[in-house]
């Protein structure tokens, strides 16, 4: 926790301030330095590097922030195995790094890639600075991209570029270190784990946005601050433990990069550090024919967010489409209120809905979201006025915040409510349904539901949608939205019957409970994601998805969704 801020010469006697709790302990940041300097091994021992390597060849282990089960805390592995070198080289006005990383996706992410053959295998370098870059000279890590994993992708973008070059800030720790003793000033205070409510010493530097934190006189983290769509103030960290001596230096062995506390995303062990190697020539230079973009921060993309969609291997870029990318369809026959939109390619697919007194739709791609409200301002004198996101992860939920501010209420199952208490800075409002009671919208011409169910497949907040006209008979046509559990389709030129890019088992699950919510059989699917050829995109027929998946579905009807007692009478 911060306390109040104060920026202190490091020139002067530093005395701090008050930490967290309202004390005013007296914090000497010159001694705590130095004695920091004195355990890794002096400050000779620690001038004398002017590079250094961390070789992890036995674990390199990862995590997602995006794509977890749980609402709370991170369940799901990215990098099941893998091995990880960084190398730094220090020069007199810059950070010169490199990352070779390879390792291997666990079977979650099969709906990216059905074989889930790709190892990811890339060379990374990075400079900081005016003339700073982040370059590919070897592969890259996205995994929409895996099949073509080894051609090389080059400069990055430059809020891809400025986030890992701060992170190699983070983990660059002799040259970190010296970065705090040669700073002219510093912010003073003291940082409480909220779990365990240990208070430790840190000191942070204002221009490189970073606070070490120290435990027993050893560096213990080094703190980023951020700013997340989703949870609001929010920190990154990387941990440093199991301290060992290489040559005339303690460094440590093991380092992990921690969010909020609370889940860890990345955790690597160093089988040997390396201490002034002597690198060939070209080693750190960037490779590539495009265009060198410096590191830059945006509001639009906060480093947070291209923080987990990377480490995810989901950052794909900025998004280059606009209002004139939109597409709408039309999923329910002669019902133009109930279409389903798109922006620039098909899949991604949401389903929006248009009422009486304004528009709901599902889900909220962070990518998208703003162009969306965007277009439905250019196009109707109504406003979106609820948003359902179909689960948490951060493709479908990334997003919300946009149409919180503009005015839409959240529509999230109950057990969802807490985790996006700080969407808009907390200034939102929800309507939450449970699976005894689920979510029902009517206005006497089209309805809208959402379904949730305990232990739902694929997330724990999961649901589904459906949308028909409020009386519909049994020719009318009922439309569903699904994400993730079913992706209709799975190439161009294929179809939903081999089941690629969707797990049959998770889709089991959904299709015997939609029997118990009173689906009809002759509804429509319409996915998320997907790519059939249909007249309408990524749809596909709910009797043949339960033919795959071995359900004999019952014969319900669709008349038996009409919402009013006056529909037949």
């Amino acid at each position: 926790m911060f306390c109040s801020a104060l920026a202190i010469s490091l020139s002067l006697v530093l005395n701090l301030v008050c930490d967290a709790r309202g004390q005013s302990p007296s914090i000497n940041a010159s001694q705590i330095l130095q004695k920091t300097v004195d355990a890794l091994g002096g400050t000779d021992a620690l001038n004398n590097i002017t590079g250094f390597s961390y070789e992890a060849l036995t674990i390199y282990r990862s995590q997602t922030l995006t794509q977890n089960y749980a609402l709370h805390r991170s369940d799901q592995s990215v990098s099941a195995t893998g091995t990880q070198i960084m190398s730094f080289r220090e020069n007199s006005n810059n950070l010169q790094a490199r990352i070779d990383r390879a390792y291997r996706y666990n079977d979650y992410w099969i709906w990216a890639w059905p074989e889930l053959v790709p190892s990811i295998n890339y060379s990374l370098v990075l400079q900081d600075g005016p003339d700073g870059f982040a370059c590919f000279n070897r592969g890259q890590n996205d995994l929409y991209y895996a099949d073509g994993a080894a051609d090389m992708l080059g400069y990055t973008d430059p809020y891809l570029a400025d986030y890992l070059v701060h992170q190699v800030h983070q983990f660059a720790l002799p040259w970190l270190i010296k970065q705090f003793v040669s700073a002219e000033s510093l912010v003073v205070h003291e940082l409480e784990n909220p779990w365990t409510g240990v208070v430790l010493p840190a000191m942070t530097l204002p221009n490189l946005n970073l606070t070490l934190v120290v435990n027993n006189n050893l560096p213990y983290m080094v703190r980023a601050y951020e700013w997340h769509k989703i949870f609001g103030n929010s920190t990154s960290d990387v941990i440093f433990s199991n301290f060992s001596t290489f040559g005339s230096i303690l460094l440590p062995q093991r380092i992990q990069t921690v969010y909020n506390t609370f889940n860890m995303i990345e955790d690597f062990f160093i089988d040997r550090i390396e201490i002034n190697p002597h690198w060939p020539a070209g080693y750190f230079e960037p490779e590539s024919n495009n265009t060198r973009m410096p590191p830059a921060q945006s509001a639009e993309y906060p480093r947070s967010e291209v923080h987990e969609f990377f480490e995810s291997a989901l950052w794909t870029g900025p998004f280059p489409y606009n209002t004139s990318d939109v597409i709408i369809e039309y999923p329910v026959s002669g019902v133009q209120a109930i279409k389903s939109i798109y922006v620039g390619f098909n899949d991604y697919v949401q389903l929006l809905v248009e009422f009486n007194e304004g528009f709901l739709i599902t889900d909220a791609s962070p990518l998208r979201s703003k162009i969306i409200i965007e277009w439905v301002k250019r196009n109707s004198a109504k406003k979106i006025l609820y948003v359902v996101p179909s689960h948490h992860h951060r493709d479908h939920a990334g997003g919300v915040d946009d149409y919180v501010a503009a005015g839409a209420t959240l529509v999230v199952p109950e057990v969802a409510k807490e985790y996006y208490r700080n969407v808009n800075g907390g200034q939102v409002e929800f309507l939450t349904y449970t699976q005894e009671q689920p979510f029902v919208l009517d206005d006497g011409n089209v309805q809208f539901r959402s379904f949730w169910r305990e232990e739902s497949p694929h997330a724990a907040d999961w649901s589904y949608g459906l949308a028909t006209t409020s009386c519909p008979t049994n020719d009318t046509g009922v439309v569903l939205f699904v994400a993730d559990v079913v992706n209709p389709g799975s190439y161009s030129e294929g179809s939903t019957s081999n089941a690629l890019r969707w797990d049959a088992g998770y889709a089991r699950q959904w299709i015997l409970g939609a029997a118990q919510d009173g689906v009809p059989r002759t509804s429509l699917i319409l996915g998320a994601h997907g790519s059939t050829k249909y007249a309408v995109h990524n749809v596909e027929p709910l009797a043949m998805v339960a033919d795959i998946t071995g359900v004999v579905y019952p014969d319900v009807k669709v008349q038996s969704l009409a919402t009013r007692d006056m529909c037949y009478h």
